[in-house]
């Protein structure tokens, strides 16, 4: 049985005779493609050359749809149908994948496939302290190419991208400039992929608010007490036209630099609105009406530059009356990362709107350290299946980079081939094939372990106290212990926002001994890519990371003998700069070291904790017994 991914529509023998595969491949084109002769290059033998003489032709049927193809093998020729480019291109990526797994010969057959959802995109967060290199971005860019995926994001916030109107505040190796981005545009054009500008203009705008330039422009210039702790100002005040002045020039130089006919303005959680200069107006209007009017100030700049906005819908999903106001061409991206967000429901009541949309699941990486395999399983499949069943645009599989975005990006690897293979092809057991996949293309092991332990290592918090909403306990111990060093009663603080996540001893050592089985697993495989040791070593520093924060966890288990919590976070504070140096070298070798000083000090704050606690549970300070 051929295995073609993502799975192709319709795949018909016709009959028990087969095409030899020639050594060289002659190729007819009935017009130029140098991007599909490039792709088909890359792994033939090959050159062009004229019909009569052609092994594989490429020719128009106008019949078909824009990103359709039909392949046809007969014994003597291979025939490919298609309409516009894009459609010759993803019949290359199948015909590639037929013939390397071919043993020298290929059963006649006709494969008709088209995809399921006209956008299949990926956004990667470069904002949040990691600003990937360009070989980085190009690597993905070569994953999405092989799923047949046709859309990728790199979301900015703050001073990420090299705006040429604020040199002045950008950080040495710290964002991607105007001809990287351009570079980038081109290579994924190659690859029949739109990289779509992004750079948010409401919420998010903690790094400009803090520029003694622009901190009179937040809506709440004392910040927010939200979720736990104090939040810096991140909210412009839309009332303000200065706000909108900025993000003109914002919008000046990054958009016209740009060929997409998209661009994301995100707009997404804007905590303050509302609770500062807006709000008596938020009082009179409706806090749904003042953001809309922001929105709609915005939308005209942006259709200066002849583009589509998308936009974050957290905000205009809670005020259904007033999503009429959205211009028709905006389209309305619902975000949501959990198993259980509810995409049936809001997918449905955008379509009875008649409103635009996009569903944007997420690769559960942030918040995790190694993912969170049940909920992006869950997750992108439910973004997939209504999206289709309800006409939508498409899905943006999104991957962030919160709290330092200590993540390594193989472990988004897994949702993103799911995500892939899925927006393709809407179908039923998709997710057994992505072991498969991950094993055979992306991490190449001859040993067929490497996928089965990454998916497995996803799931290490069901073995934790609690299930936590967008994230992990392990990742809230973690949180927390990096804010406690700045309170005055540090090991109290901790105790408080982490008593229901405390392990016991019992579910300790069951944890460390699945963590241990993965680093065996991982050790063995044998994967034969540029990266293969690379990525053997980000997931073994993922694994130390998630132990480290486990062993501080179990020593505020006051049931445990006190020897043996102190050994353990003795054990902790003697790896530490062996863990650091890792890290650094690990950050290195995919990302710009912009944001690496920032990143390490949320692990800095962690190390300080645990020292704290050393002391604390000695009895070596003045706070009081846990």
């Amino acid at each position: 049985m051929y295995k073609i991914y993502p799975k192709v529509k319709k795949m018909n023998f016709l009959s028990n005779k087969e095409y030899v595969l020639p050594n060289k491949f002659i190729i007819f084109f009935n017009h130029k493609m140098v991007n599909v002769f490039k792709k088909l290059s890359a792994s033939l033998k090959c050159e062009e050359g004229n019909r009569k003489e052609a092994d594989i032709l490429f020719l128009v049927d106008f019949s078909l749809n824009e990103e359709a193809y039909r392949l046809e093998i007969s014994e003597d020729k291979i025939t490919v149908f298609y309409h516009y480019e894009n459609g010759a291109f993803y019949a290359a990526v199948s015909l590639l994948q037929l013939i390397r797994g071919a043993q020298g010969r290929i059963r006649t057959l006709v494969i008709e496939d088209e995809p399921d959802l006209k956008i299949r995109g990926f956004m990667m967060d470069v904002s949040r302290d990691k600003v990937p290199q360009i070989a980085t971005v190009k690597k993905i860019i070569d994953f999405m190419s092989d799923l047949k995926m046709n859309h990728l994001e790199l979301y900015v916030e703050g001073f990420s991208y090299g705006y040429p109107s604020f040199k002045h505040y950008l950080a040495e190796d710290g964002f991607i400039s105007v001809e990287e981005y351009r570079e980038l545009e081109n290579y994924a054009r190659e690859n029949f992929i739109d990289l779509v500008p992004n750079q948010n203009g409401f919420g998010h705008m903690a790094k400009w608010l803090e520029k003694e330039e622009f901190k009179d422009l937040a809506e709440l210039p004392e910040g927010l007490f939200l979720w736990g702790r104090h939040r810096k100002p991140g909210t412009l005040n839309p009332l303000d036209e200065r706000s909108l002045d900025l993000i003109k020039t914002m919008y000046h130089d990054m958009l016209p630099n740009s060929s997409s006919r998209y661009f994301n303005m995100n707009f997404d959680e804007p905590f303050e609105l509302g609770k500062g200069k807006s709000k008596e107006a938020c009082e009179q209007y409706g806090v749904g009406n003042v953001y809309i009017d922001y929105v709609l100030k915005a939308y005209c700049e942006i259709k200066k530059y002849d583009k589509t906005p998308l936009i974050w819908g957290d905000v205009l999903i809670k005020h259904p009356e007033l999503l009429q106001r959205l211009p028709q061409d905006m389209i309305f991206i619902d975000w949501g990362y959990d198993a259980g967000y509810p995409f049936s429901q809001n997918l449905k009541k955008l379509k009875e709107l008649g409103i635009k949309f996009m569903a944007a699941p997420g690769t559960t990486s942030w918040c995790s350290f190694t993912g969170r395999t049940f909920d992006w399983w869950e997750n992108i499949t439910n973004a997939c299946v209504y999206t289709k069943i309800y006409a939508g645009e498409g899905v943006l599989l999104t991957d962030w980079g919160d709290f330092g975005h200590l993540q390594f990006l193989p472990t988004s690897y897994p949702a993103l081939i799911y995500a892939g293979l899925m927006s393709w092809r809407v179908a039923e057991g998709t997710y057994f094939i992505v072991r498969d996949y991950l094993n055979r293309f992306v991490y190449n092991d001859n040993k067929n372990i490497i996928a089965d332990a990454v998916l497995d290592l996803g799931n290490y918090y069901r073995y934790l106290n609690e299930y936590r909403s967008n994230g992990t306990a392990t990742f809230h111990n973690f949180m927390w212990a990096t804010y406690a060093v700045g309170e005055v009663d540090s090991c109290r603080y901790y105790q408080q926002r982490t008593a229901s996540i405390i392990l016991d001893y019992d579910k300790y050592l069951m944890l460390e001994r699945f963590l241990t089985l993965k680093e065996e697993e991982i050790a063995l495989a044998e994967m034969d890519t540029e990266d293969g040791d690379i990525v053997r070593d980000e997931l073994i520093q993922s694994i130390a990371f998630l132990k480290i924060i486990h062993k501080l966890n179990i020593a505020y288990n006051d049931k445990i003998a006190l020897a043996t919590r102190i050994k353990l976070l003795k054990e902790v504070i003697t790896a530490r700069e062996d863990f650091i140096t890792k890290q650094k070298r690990l950050w290195l070798y995919r990302n710009k070291s912009g944001g690496l000083a920032s990143s390490l000090s949320y692990i800095d704050k962690f190390y300080c904790f645990v020292e704290m606690t050393l002391n604390y549970i000695r009895g070596g300070d003045n706070e009081a017994q846990i």
